[in-house]
């Protein structure tokens, strides 16, 4: 027996499918009803604005003529300026921040600056890195021409004991024309020459590096280097990976500044200690990527040892959408003020304003009277909010770090404004203040860990709004695109879950003979 499908006549499946499409609407129209008012989602927490005078004298007029020009936050602007000057300073010099302990402290800072695409974070710090940068082709012509004269000097020296050899030759001829016996190793005598030694210019700053080969810069620069990374992220997630368990320990190490490390390597036969591994980093990073690399370091692994909270430096402004436009020629006052600066910090005569201590390797300065009293009083509240259990525990072990953070910061500023031989009260006072500001910005960075999903939840919404996204949907209708937050079943499903906790969606369980399917139907305003 044959069995024919019988399709109903194009009317009435017409019909039908109208009728199927009015009960999913009413269907929907049911749920819209009886579902709860959405509710906002939480915003990115509010950050401090910028004050000029956070800021030593010396560099605040080069920081606003920077951002006036650039018309770029001028929190970029002073990250970056700090950190450039933590490069000359590295760990010729540190802070004993209490009076008798021999704890002390070297100014590398770790800096980051946030913000979007377009909004002049590599131009920026471009710019605040040129007196460093400059600093380093000057020393480098100087050397080039302490070396070139050496070679010259060697060059005629080698000349005369060629010419002298010759005569030397002539004689020895002589006396064996007369006399095949005759003694001429008095004549004969070669003299070794003797190895140039060229000079090798200091560096400042590097840009992409191995961890031996960090090793190696930092053995052949001992007062420290500079990381400068375009894109941070990379940096990141590459010390993220498995097998780079090493090199994450080494950067950990070395942002203290002022430890010894030992990098062996059997297989390479490598072989590196350095006394002091210090290195500063500074670098941009976007909101998006960001916001990922948050929630995973704070979700525990590898991202729980600190490396994020280390850079005490991270600003995350917000982006001002008025732009003025300006054509000017860069305050050359400022910048010469500047230029300077970094020419003293690199010839920073330690020996003449720092103490050497019986336990301690590195020159220091100290406080004060009055800042001491101000920095017994800062840090005794510190340490009683690190111990409340009042704050995340990613906030509590960020404002852990600024018990070297604000020491710096203090040192830095001293050594920009003052020649006194103590640190100053209103340098360690500028630096609590900046302090205040930095934590606001840092408690907007760990918002993206601590309310995983928001940024997420936003973007589901964006794309319902601009109908990317059909009403109702699915879980795959989601991940299946691969939208930037929003790519993987697991990212999807978190932003989901938020939307729904805020009645931005309701839930439809579909149940049929087969598999039970979900679909979320979005709530309109």
């Amino acid at each position: 027996m044959i069995f024919k499908t019988v399709q109903a006549p194009p009317d009435t499946q017409k019909a039908y499918s109208t009728a199927l499409n009015h009960e999913a609407i009413d269907k929907r129209k049911a749920l819209q009803k009886n579902a709860e008012p959405p509710e906002p989602l939480p915003e990115l927490p509010e950050v401090m604005q910028f004050d000029y005078d956070f800021l030593p004298g010396a560099i605040r007029d080069y920081v606003v003529d920077i951002s006036e020009r650039m018309q770029c936050p001028p929190d970029f602007a002073a990250v970056n300026t700090y950190v450039m000057l933590s490069a000359p300073i590295g760990c010729k010099i540190g802070i004993r921040p209490k009076r008798r302990d021999n704890w002390v402290i070297v100014p590398n800072l770790w800096g980051a600056t946030i913000g979007g695409s377009g909004v002049m974070k590599s131009p920026n710090r471009t710019e605040a890195f040129r007196p460093l940068k400059q600093l380093q082709v000057d020393i480098s012509v100087e050397i080039a021409k302490q070396n070139d004269e050496i070679i010259k000097q060697l060059n005629a020296m080698f000349a005369g004991e060629e010419i002298k050899k010759s005569i030397r030759r002539t004689e020895a001829k002589k006396r064996l024309k007369k006399d095949e016996e005759a003694d001429i190793s008095d004549l004969i005598i070669d003299h070794a020459k003797p190895e140039i030694k060229e000079k090798t210019p200091p560096r400042f700053i590097t840009n992409n590096a191995t961890v031996e080969a960090l090793g190696q810069l930092m053995i052949d620069n001992p007062n420290g280097i500079l990381f400068e990374a375009d894109e941070l992220i990379g940096l990141l997630k590459n010390l993220d990976k498995q097998g780079q368990e090493g090199a994450r320990a080494f950067y950990l190490t070395a942002a203290d500044g002022n430890q010894s490390y030992t990098i062996d390597r059997i297989i390479r036969g490598t072989n590196l200690h350095i006394e002091s591994a210090c290195l500063s980093i500074i670098g941009g990073i976007q909101p998006g990527v960001l916001s990922e690399y948050v929630r995973d370091a704070l979700s525990g692994g590898a991202g729980a040892d600190g490396l994020l909270q280390r850079f005490g430096l991270m600003v995350y402004p917000d982006i001002s959408p008025n732009y003025k436009y300006v054509d000017r020629f860069p305050d050359k006052k400022a910048k010469q003020t500047v230029n300077d600066l970094v020419k003293k910090l690199h010839g920073l005569d330690v020996v003449a304003i720092a103490t050497i201590g019986e336990f301690c390797k590195t020159p220091y300065l100290q406080f004060d009277d009055a800042a001491q009293e101000v920095f017994i009083e800062w840090l005794c509240k510190l340490e009683t909010r690190l111990r409340s259990g009042e704050d995340h525990p990613a906030i509590v072990s960020h404002l852990s770090k600024y018990r070297k953070l604000i020491p710096s910061l203090a040192l830095i500023n001293h050594l920009c404004d003052s020649t006194e031989r103590k640190v100053t009260e209103s340098a360690l006072l500028r630096a609590l203040a900046y302090s205040e500001y930095l934590e606001s910005h840092a408690r907007r960075v760990y918002s993206h860990g601590t309310q995983p999903g928001i940024d997420a939840a936003k973007a589901i919404l964006g794309k319902l709004k601009a109908d990317k996204l059909s009403n109702p949907f699915s879980l795959r209708d989601v991940y299946k695109n691969h939208w930037t937050g929003i790519d993987t079943p697991k990212k999807a499903q978190s932003a989901i879950e938020v939307l729904l906790d805020y009645s931005h969606l309701i839930k439809e369980e579909i149940f049929t003979d087969g598999r039970p399917s979900t679909l979320y139907h979005w709530v309109k305003v």
